[in-house]
């Protein structure tokens, strides 16, 4: 009988632990998959229009003709590298929650510095062989196409 009650409790431990596993790995499962779907759902064009005062630009952006398949986070985000391209969503989300609760946004945006570089790195990412064709000294790509999307005010 002294055999038989450790012996129990050893199984009753070991069910627990398992338990806890499956519970565990179901909850992280549960947890990437709705951070895959929000992520996706915020790197979204709608969603940048309904979050942030942005509705010229979007227009803008939606009657593009070309440029209307790709995204907001396409251009106005790092796409060389997982890690800078996630830091920099996080970092301009959040101060452009800031802006826009605490009712903060200019009357015309304008892009910052860094926002700028990542910008036109973009533009040559995408149109890099067009690009390597011009000489374009320290130009930006919105300086001969300002027409296009988003009406740019340097």
């Amino acid at each position: 009988m002294a055999k038989k009650l450790p012996e129990l409790w050893h199984k009753s431990g070991r069910r627990k632990k398992i338990i806890i596993l499956i519970a565990a790995a179901a909850f992280m499962t549960a947890a990437a998959i709705s951070l895959q779907a929000y992520m996706k759902y915020t790197s979204s064009p709608e969603y940048c229009a309904t979050c942030h005062v942005m509705s010229e630009q979007y227009e803008d952006w939606f009657y593009s003709g070309a440029h209307k398949s790709i995204k907001c986070i396409d251009c106005h985000l790092p796409n060389d590298g997982f890690i800078r391209h996630y830091f920099w969503k996080g970092a301009d989300g959040m101060k452009d929650v800031f802006y826009f609760y605490t009712g903060l946004v200019p009357e015309i945006i304008h892009s910052s510095a860094h926002a700028k570089k990542t910008i036109q790195s973009n533009c040559i990412r995408c149109h890099g062989e067009t690009v390597s064709r011009i000489s374009t000294g320290n130009m930006r790509c919105w300086e001969c196409h300002r027409a296009n999307y988003h009406n740019i005010i340097n």
